[in-house]
């Protein structure tokens, strides 16, 4: 029998501020073998929602390891507590779309020096070139 992942009131409010901000995210997906509460794909963004039960040191430790995993797989975890949101949902879904616009601004200047990126394509061609020229005065 599976079980349905539970969705706490904290959760449920900062999708819902996501969504008016036309975020796009997933809930409650498994990544790296751990639960996510809100998975934004996009920007490899993990974000958890901590009720008081992540105040015991059993759970912390969990909450620790679930962290290192997940930033092993190449995602970045922002974790609120529940109050942190509903005191300022607005301020998390703003910090949220800040990281993303980060992210996007730190991919499209890693584009522009990767040289796997479409400079490829111009060094191939000047390759070509030179190698046409090479067999032309052969």
């Amino acid at each position: 029998m599976r079980v349905e992942p539970s969705i706490t009131a904290a959760q449920k409010k900062l999708a819902q501020g996501l969504r008016e901000k036309k975020i796009p995210f997933q809930e409650n997906q498994t990544v790296a073998g751990w639960e996510v509460d809100i998975l934004i794909p996009s920007g490899y963004l993990a974000v958890e929602i901590d009720g008081f039960y992540h105040l015991s040191t059993a759970q912390q430790l969990k909450d620790e390891e679930k962290t290192a995993q997940l930033t092993a797989a190449g995602y970045h975890v922002l974790r609120f507590t529940n109050t942190e949101i509903h005191e300022d949902c607005a301020a998390c879904v703003e910090l949220i779309s800040d990281l993303l616009e980060k992210y996007k601004t730190r991919v499209k200047e890693a584009q522009k020096t990767d040289p796997a990126g479409d400079d490829w394509r111009e060094d191939l061609r000047k390759l070509r070139e030179r190698l046409e020229g090479e067999k032309g005065e052969a």
